[in-house]
């Protein structure tokens, strides 16, 4: 069963609209191919991405974009608690006039302090824009679209950024791969684990134990949880049953997808699609709650609020302008901290990190 803690969901779909943004710790053991723009910012604790042509890691505050189509999975990496924030951007529900050929205009890559450092603070005030709108109880919708199409645009210029891709290098890892794809393009069908060590002309044998060591869990259970992931938009749409919903994801009858659905997200496909329909959620103790920000959510975006207040920040220093003058806040242990007129000197282990910022800092 998926962890509901800090669970948020602003679903667009449920109006028509191409937008959603969500809060969760959920932990994401499948892969996926979506139609949608899809941008994932790491709250709390590490992540993983894997995509067909690169991988590597996330952690907090830094994030990855994925463009429409591509397929890849993004799972916890850290064993403490771990929350990521998920906006999709669907572009089917867009007129082509406005995007046009969204495939030649995106590409997946991982943006962090280090990689992409000036692309992902215009990431961060952009999804801190559309946080601080999706907090208030009536929000303009126009703002709203202003706030998307900002994301699309940031997203798209980063086809001007050099990408640095780490790929799949061992021969294992292709294999898999392939194995992931012929899922992707055929689980709507009746597969077996035959087929997929037929193409990959490996045993059976082989092709389970390959398969649960990159996955770590049974073939049965992954092919279950992508159809189950696949069946979503139309479970939430309302307008197909589930007996239809089930067959048209490949599972077998509706009481086996009811059945997948109620162990992977502890509440049954009817009662999921009402609880989303009356935006609402629930807890532990399955009661309903109203799907709002709540404190434990608003804590872990705090920091996206402080952005354009923030004058500079690295790994081991941050300054924020105030009302007179700035306020510091040092990561590390500091041997010395001076200030002259409009220069600020920090010293951490006798390694001079920060000097003459009076570019960024006003000292009153």
């Amino acid at each position: 069963m998926q962890n509901m803690n800090y669970y948020y969901d602003f679903s667009g779909q449920k109006f028509g609209y191409p937008l959603s943004l969500s809060i969760n710790s959920f932990d994401r053991v499948v892969f996926t191919r979506i139609k949608s723009l899809e941008i994932c910012y790491v709250l709390k604790g590490e992540y993983e991405v894997i995509t067909e042509h690169f991988s590597g890691y996330i952690k907090q505050h830094e994030l990855v974009m994925i463009a429409p189509d591509d397929i890849h999975k993004i799972c916890k990496h850290a064993a403490n608690e771990n929350v990521i924030l998920t906006i999709h951007i669907d572009f089917s529900r867009l007129p082509v006039s406005m995007v046009g050929d969204v495939h030649e205009s995106f590409v997946s890559m991982i943006c962090t302090r280090q990689h992409h450092p000036e692309l992902l603070t215009s990431f961060q005030k952009c999804i801190s824009h559309l946080v601080a709108l999706l907090k208030k109880e009536d929000y303009n919708l126009f703002e709203l679209n202003k706030r998307m199409m900002e994301l699309i645009s940031i997203a798209s210029d980063s086809k001007d950024y050099p990408i640095e891709k780490l790929p799949l290098i061992s021969e294992h890892n292709e294999n898999y791969m392939k194995a992931i794809q012929y899922i992707d393009h055929h689980y709507k069908e009746e597969i077996h684990l035959e087929d997929i060590a037929q193409t990959l002309n490996f045993s059976v044998s082989y092709t389970s134990k390959l398969f649960k060591k990159y996955t770590q869990i049974p073939f049965v259970k992954y092919l279950s949880i992508v159809r189950l992931r696949a069946s979503l938009e139309a479970l939430l749409e309302g307008k197909k049953s589930i007996e239809i919903i089930a067959t048209e994801c490949g599972m077998p009858n509706a009481k086996a997808y009811t059945s997948a659905f109620k162990e992977m997200y502890g509440i049954l496909p009817s009662a999921y699609r009402k609880q989303f329909f009356r935006n609402m959620k629930y807890n532990e103790d399955h009661l309903d709650q109203e799907m709002v920000l709540d404190h434990q959510q608003l804590s872990l975006l705090n920091h996206l609020f402080d952005l354009d207040h923030t004058l500079y920040e690295d790994d081991k220093i941050k300054l924020v302008s105030i009302e007179k003058g700035y306020k510091t806040e040092f990561k590390q242990k500091v041997e010395e901290f001076k200030v002259k007129e409009k220069e600020v000197e920090v010293t951490f282990s006798r390694e001079q990190v920060f000097q003459n910022t009076s570019k960024f800092v006003q000292i009153n």
